[in-house]
């Protein structure tokens, strides 16, 4: 994070104890050091009835192009004890750290496979004239070997250095990885 989440307290006097569980949850934002530019953590005692106060918990973490927030509200203390409150807590970073996560998995490419049996470009990087074969250097750095059979076009028209499109096989050949079809595309130029 460029900056340190900002923890602010309202009417409202923190135990130990929820300073603890707040600093616990703060370190559990250090997967997002690089998303999070900012961030604040607001507790408000916002109304007091009796003994009890209604709290409200505010998490805003800043990242580049947006703000997420996450919102949560109770009484304090509850007659459900520390864990209403703890995962009233929770609940706000969690809403607003999925927020940021659900933002940036949107803008980050997932995985992409190459669709099989699509033709990638390539050069002719050695010729055997006399057995009608030779390899083909992708622009991947794979090298694919290639025989007169999978040839569209005539094989003595090709010169080492001559561009061509190049669909791999799905399996290797006696030289390792293969051709299963190849076009000749022109001198490279």
């Amino acid at each position: 994070m460029e900056a340190p989440i900002e923890v602010s307290f309202r009417h409202f006097e923190p135990s130990d104890r929820i300073r603890a569980k707040i600093d616990e949850l703060v370190v559990g934002l250090d997967k997002f050091d690089r998303e999070i530019t900012s961030g604040r953590v607001v507790i408000e005692g916002q109304n007091r009835i009796g003994h009890k106060s209604v709290v409200s918990i505010h998490v805003e973490l800043a990242y580049p192009g947006g703000v997420a927030v996450g919102k949560r509200s109770g009484e304090f203390p509850s007659t459900y004890g520390q864990q209403e409150f703890d995962n009233a807590l929770a609940d706000a970073f969690h809403t607003a750290s999925h927020q940021v996560a659900t933002h940036f998995q949107k803008l980050t490419p997932q995985d992409v496979k190459q669709p099989a049996h699509q033709p990638e470009h390539g050069r002719i990087a050695k010729l055997d004239a006399e057995e009608r074969n030779g390899f083909i250097e992708l622009h991947s750095g794979d090298t694919l070997f290639f025989s007169e059979a999978v040839l569209k076009g005539a094989f003595d028209k090709l010169a080492e250095g001559d561009e061509v499109l190049a669909v791999a096989a799905d399996e290797d050949g006696p030289y390792g990885p293969q051709a299963s079809t190849v076009k000749a595309i022109g001198p490279l130029g």
